[in-house]
């Protein structure tokens, strides 16, 4: 990773800075001096925690937005109920999102009702378990065998399904619940082997 991918617009400004005169290379040498090992590990994992922040949030939309494709009133954004169907609306929602999920089968905006209903059922690739699956394995992949970064990573998680219940304005369907329950699973359980306190972060 990259300095300047730390998501610290203070503690890296001065990269902005051009050393085009003496007064801008010292504020270069005076704002590097302040930066120490602690803050830039802690600006790692919340990096980190950003990406799983979309990565959770990314998949959970599309899950929900194909779920609700097949509702007689759909569940969309805000609790506000449109013509069922994969609306426009409901549509860039899900590609705005896509993205985040490593799909990379037929457009969304071109999917029948049925095949809509495949991605998400039992085996398919936004069904639960490949779901919950993914997330947990970004998580865990990611952070190794680094005992904070696997706990900064499930609150990473954690805000993505909270962000989800937000943008969607109620409680999420139990397809989401259960992706989230077992996906959070998965992470406390790695956090276990490597000897960590699953108690305070749990969802």
């Amino acid at each position: 990773m990259q300095i300047g991918d730390f998501n610290s617009n203070s503690m890296f400004g001065f990269l902005n800075i051009k050393p085009d005169s003496p007064e801008n290379i010292e504020k270069i040498k005076e704002s590097a001096s302040k930066i120490d090992a602690k803050n830039i590990t802690q600006n790692y994992f919340l990096q980190f925690q950003n990406n799983t922040f979309s990565n959770t949030s990314g998949n959970i939309n599309v899950q929900v937005g194909l779920m609700s494709f097949s509702l007689p009133e759909p569940f969309m954004p805000g609790n506000s109920n449109n013509s069922s169907g994969l609306s426009s609306g409901l549509s860039d929602l899900i590609s705005k999102n896509i993205s985040q999920t490593g799909y990379t089968g037929k457009p969304i905006s071109s999917l029948s009702e049925g095949e809509a209903k495949a991605l998400i059922s039992e085996n398919g690739y936004f069904g639960v378990t490949n779901t919950a699956d993914r997330i947990a394995g970004f998580v865990i992949s990611g952070a190794g065998d680094n005992l904070e970064k696997l706990q900064s990573g499930l609150e990473g998680v954690k805000r993505g399904f909270t962000e989800a219940e937000k943008l969607w304005g109620s409680k999420l369907p139990d397809i989401s619940q259960e992706t989230m329950s077992k996906a959070i699973s998965q992470i406390n359980q790695r956090i276990s082997e490597l000897g960590g306190n699953t108690l305070n972060v749990t969802a």
